[in-house]
């Protein structure tokens, strides 16, 4: 089994990378998944000796060549050069893998509200750039192409490269106070932009039926009229125009990654699965078994309380037959998991599935206790 960590950038440099090499080579951790290109953050770092909060728009942590088109990365404000290509150059006892967010992007979002998820209502959910579209395809298959060509990673995962978590919520400070329910916010956040229509059109749906039928549930469900805990796979399956929909823009996606898949040129690639819950990914648009044929493997961010749960959560996804390794991420602190033996009966328990690698999230929001507790259970 293989150990990895999560980590922001900021954190290597403010230790420094070698001080964190050494640190995670010593408790058995010998891969880093560098985030390179990310949403808006604030994270809080209790084991930092100095700055203890850092701020931070979507960002890259890279400066991006000239492949790009309308879409491109945002350089981080903050950064002095390239802070990628010097965290690389300094980390030659740890492997790394790029970490990379593609459509949560609230910053090109809001300057482009044109390439932006739209809801059945009209509205731009700013915070998801819609991936039927083809500036948004280009942007995706660019950043996957600009890091694979600088030979600095072993892999690059990718994270919201698909339909934003199946739900139409993800903003900062957000205000909800209709009970919507799981149903109601991958409803609300079902994309009808003018790409996903087309793409949906030529594919024989009944686009318009599908929109309004989307709309009198949502209007249903705020007037108590359909209950929220209506399971999503229940309602799709009573309204064929919403399914057929849905089936297309799977086939949009499966499109896209065999894209990516080709700009990757070989350097392998992971896809974070699991969202909005395990065995629900159709509601971020993704077809699990036909993806996993442009993939090298998924990571499962299991950040579960038990042994008992996390595997339950792996099993799920391995019953959904994805044709690669299922990899798992951990999150071994607040407000999961409080003591260093229920992180070793889940790792144990992990061997045991023969699981081939795991991920801690993350090294620099974590306390010490936490890093110690990750070393017990590596050992």
């Amino acid at each position: 089994m293989e150990f990895a960590t999560w980590a922001y950038p900021w954190d290597l440099r403010d230790e420094g990378v070698e001080s964190v090499s050494s640190r995670l080579r010593g408790i058995g951790v010998d891969e880093v998944n560098l985030a390179t290109n990310y949403h808006a953050v604030q994270a809080f770092s209790p084991h930092d000796a100095g700055q203890k909060t850092h701020f931070a728009r979507a960002s890259s942590y890279f400066l991006p060549d000239d492949r790009y088109g309308d879409l491109r990365p945002t350089p981080y404000e903050g950064m002095d050069g390239d802070w990628v290509e010097s965290i690389t150059a300094g980390a030659e006892d740890l492997r790394l893998t790029s970490w990379t967010v593609g459509c949560h992007n609230s910053r090109l979002g809001m300057a482009n509200p044109d390439v932006t998820l739209k809801s059945p209502y009209g509205d731009s959910l700013v915070f998801g750039l819609c991936p039927s579209n083809p500036a948004v395809q280009r942007y995706l298959t660019s950043l996957v192409g600009d890091l694979a060509s600088r030979e600095w990673f072993d892999r690059i995962e990718l994270e919201t490269f698909d339909y934003f978590y199946g739900t139409g919520f993800g903003w900062h400070h957000q205000k909800i106070h209709a009970e919507l329910g799981t149903l109601g916010e991958f409803l609300f956040g079902l994309c009808f932009c003018e790409h996903c229509r087309e793409h949906a059109a030529t594919q024989g749906v009944d686009v318009e039926e599908a929109r309004e039928a989307t709309v009198e549930a949502l209007d249903a469900i705020v007037a108590n009229d359909l209950s929220s805990d209506t399971a999503p796979e229940e309602w799709v399956r009573q309204h064929q125009s919403v399914a057929d929909y849905v089936a297309a823009r799977q086939e949009r996606l499966v499109d896209l990654y065999a894209d990516l898949a080709a700009a990757a040129d070989g350097t392998p690639l992971g896809y974070y699965v699991g969202t909005p819950e395990p065995g629900r990914e159709w509601m971020a648009g993704v077809d699990l078994d036909r993806l996993s044929a442009h993939l090298d493997y998924v990571c499962l961010p299991a950040y579960e309380s038990s042994r008992e749960a996390v595997l339950r959560a792996y099993r799920c996804i391995k019953r959904l037959g994805p044709e690669v390794p299922v990899h798992v991420g951990l999150l071994p602190g607040h407000p999961e998991i409080h003591d260093s033996e229920t992180l070793s009966r889940i790792v144990d328990g992990l061997r045991e599935e023969d699981v081939p690698r795991v991920s801690f999230y993350n090294y620099g929001l974590l306390p010490d206790r936490s890093l110690d507790w990750i070393d017990a259970a590596i050992r």
